[in-house]
């Protein structure tokens, strides 16, 4: 790897960004942390052997508060992160992933939220728009009738229910050791590793609920959660998390999760198989038959 610079001194907040091929938005990302209000902040990114010119790009960063980190080989998304944690010198973390963006003012209230819970290993925020969805005249009606805290038992019911309860990693923040004590992200999940490696934290810590609009999460095609399930490759991953999960429920509330299960994993993925039998994609289609 390759470092940038460093400070000596501890900062405050210590924001991640891992990087793939991120040359369309990645200087959007840094730029919307470097217009940020708090300035008490270390900036570490790691790029993940990319190809398109983001290392270029990222070898002109001069600000002392970033290091940069090139990985001789591509450590996965899952691989990537855990080395983020390793490197984070600040006691609170922000995660960002490099198509996203801090909205202003999200650092500050970030580390100020997490400060005044010092028990908070890993906290969720609202992105850009999700007070909209998530009122009363939204979709997603549960969300204020949520606890600012959910306890392990209730955060394993969350993410039992709602599956990656925390969601896009640009929701998360957290304290790095307290990941790294409960084992990190799991590489055996490479592409749901966050989903797993949230919900174990929480089981052990809880998980505390920032509901202010903290980030821009960008939605495009490309992004990798996108093409990871149009590919089913997130399916078989979800199947064993979903299988741990059932053995930390209570046993009483099994059955309707199962129930559950067949209507909100099952049903999409079916709809999901029925596109790729009639668009001639057999080989897609058969995976995901089998899972």
């Amino acid at each position: 790897f390759r470092v940038q610079s460093s400070e000596a001194s501890i900062m405050r907040i210590s924001v991640l960004i891992p990087v793939y091929n991120g040359i369309p938005y990645i200087a959007q990302a840094i730029e919307s942390v470097l217009a940020q209000e708090c300035q008490d902040w270390e900036l570490v990114i790691s790029d993940n052997g990319s190809k398109d010119g983001t290392r270029d790009y990222l070898r002109t960063l001069s600000d002392p508060r970033i290091r940069v980190y090139e990985q001789p080989s591509n450590l996965g998304i899952m691989g990537n992160l855990n080395f983020l944690l390793t490197q984070a010198q600040a006691p609170i973390a922000k995660i960002l992933g490099h198509d996203d963006m801090l909205l202003s003012g999200g650092l500050e209230r970030t580390a100020q939220f997490m400060e005044e819970r010092p028990d908070c290993a890993v906290s969720r925020c609202w992105a850009q728009g999700d007070k909209i969805r998530y009122s009363k005249r939204g979709i997603l009606r549960w969300e204020n009738q949520l606890p600012s805290k959910l306890e392990p038992a209730a955060a394993i019911l969350a993410f039992a229910t709602f599956g990656n309860f925390v969601g896009n990693i640009c929701r998360a923040a957290c304290r790095p050791k307290l990941v790294l004590q409960e084992g990190g992200f799991d590489l055996k999940y490479p592409s749901a590793g966050d989903y797993e490696g949230w919900h174990r934290v929480a089981r052990t810590f809880g998980i505390w609920l920032q509901n202010e609009e903290l980030v821009f999460e960008r939605i495009h095609k490309m992004q990798d959660s996108c093409v990871l399930t149009q590919t089913n490759q997130i399916d078989p991953q979800v199947n064993s998390i979903l299988e741990i999960i059932s053995k930390e429920v209570d046993p009483l509330l099994l059955q309707i999760l199962k129930r559950h299960w067949t209507i909100h994993v099952f049903s999409p993925r079916f709809s999901r198989f029925a596109r790729q039998v009639f668009s001639g994609r057999f080989s897609l289609a058969s995976s995901i038959w089998r899972n």
